[in-house]
């Protein structure tokens, strides 16, 4: 059973919630809104037309949030470095363009546009001749069985590195930009390095 034909049958919010599950609290905002909409309870002939009952239709955002939406993104969308900033220097750097935000604010709508803090993607620093040896590696290695591999002993488990900060920071990436150049951090030879 439909609401308009209970409302017609002359039923109160709490039987109309039973029998067609919808809550008495909506029931009341609904039939509040259609009397705001020309909706006549106590007329000879009740007429019940679809813009009594129609939703409100929504607003949105204004332009000044849509704006200040957009310059947050691009602050993290333009390249590398500003991936990593924290959400207290993007809203900082908001401000000095009259973008009056929080760091709060900043988080929500990253969150919002599916962005994570994570720890950059770590990939060696490779030179074109490095590239080309490697895949003339990999080409020569690819018809290897798994009992070819066993006798393979692989040494780059964990690497330590002394004198340099690792992991100290994060960038701002959705889950797809894992490997976006934006987002990898290449390690170079010239410190000091050793695995085990």
């Amino acid at each position: 059973m439909s609401y308009d034909t209970t409302v017609r049958s002359g039923k109160s919010a709490s039987q109309i919630s039973a029998i067609t599950g919808i809550s008495s609290r909506t029931i009341n905002a609904i039939y509040g809104r259609a009397c705001q909409r020309g909706f006549e309870p106590n007329a000879p002939i009740i007429k019940l037309l679809p813009k009594y009952l129609e939703d409100t239709p929504r607003v949105g955002r204004s332009q000044k949030q849509e704006e200040i939406h957009k310059a947050t993104l691009n602050k993290v969308r333009r390249d590398r470095y500003r991936k990593e900033k924290s959400c207290a220097n993007i809203a900082s750097n908001l401000s000095v363009h009259r973008y009056n935000v929080s760091s709060a604010t900043v988080w929500r709508m990253l969150k919002a546009a599916g962005y994570n803090k994570t720890k950059p993607t770590r990939k060696p620093g490779l030179t074109q001749k490095i590239r080309q040896e490697r895949l003339k590696w990999c080409l020569a290695h690819k018809d290897w069985t798994l009992e070819d591999w066993k006798n393979v002993i692989w040494s780059d488990e964990t690497s330590v590195v002394l004198n340099h900060r690792r992991g100290g920071y994060r960038v701002w990436r959705r889950p797809e930009e894992v490997f976006t150049k934006t987002v990898i951090r290449e390690r170079w030879k010239g410190y000091s390095e050793f695995m085990f």
